[in-house]
């Protein structure tokens, strides 16, 4: 495949990503959300819009079993390349996650899903590649929080990387379809003081919201 380039995951120089250079790439929040994630040893751990495998990365290197699923296929074998680049070993899936049937269910789901719900077409991204990684056309919220319920064990943790200020979106979404927030750390600009990004640890069991203390970047 032409236009690849290996990168280096922040922090894990050994860790390769292969990114295509008319695709998305992976950013500060894809290495944000692969800190974040706790995976135990052989959980099962499904990565949402796996794109280039860059989640895939973290998740095998901290002992989970993974499963990418991706509705690009063009991205996936993006992905396929960064697993042979790694030597490790993942299941890829090409479907949309909305409709996805599965017979089992996980013991973690990770998502760092499109963000923007933009309505105006003309702002969005004419490269497709870019418009399904950013843009909810392809995954909406609501729908992804229902498919969600449906693949995840009822012991079993979401995390999820997104933007502060749909929150509340969030929220309400993973609300009506019986998930509930447990923990969420705001993430700032260390130079500028922005609040950038938001982390995000979901489950089924209700309880009080834990804000964990503020990350800087």
């Amino acid at each position: 495949m032409n236009k690849i380039k290996i990168d280096y995951l922040n922090f894990h120089p050994d860790y390769k990503v292969c990114q295509h250079e008319d695709m998305y790439h992976f950013n500060s929040d894809t290495c944000l959300l692969g800190e974040f994630i706790k995976i135990n040893e052989n959980d099962q751990v499904l990565d949402v819009g796996t794109n280039n495998g860059a989640l895939l990365v973290y998740i095998i290197k901290k002992g989970g079993i993974a499963t990418g699923i991706e509705i690009n296929k063009e991205a996936l074998e993006v992905a396929k390349l960064t697993l042979k680049e790694n030597n490790i070993n993942a299941t890829l899936i090409n479907h949309d996650f909305t409709t996805w049937k599965y017979d089992s269910k996980f013991d973690v789901i990770v998502c760092n899903p499109p963000y923007f719900n933009t309505k105006d077409d003309k702002k969005k991204n004419v490269n497709k590649n870019i418009l399904i990684a950013r843009h909810e056309d392809f995954l909406p919220l609501d729908l992804l929080c229902n498919s969600l319920v449906k693949h995840l064990k009822n012991n079993g943790k979401v995390f999820m990387v997104h933007r502060p200020n749909r929150f509340n979106d969030i929220k309400n979404e993973m609300n009506k379809n019986g998930l509930y927030i447990d923990k969420y750390q705001h993430v700032y600009d260390k130079n500028t003081n922005k609040l950038r990004s938001l982390l995000l640890e979901i489950s089924f069991i209700r309880k009080q919201e834990e804000k964990l203390e503020d990350k800087y970047i």
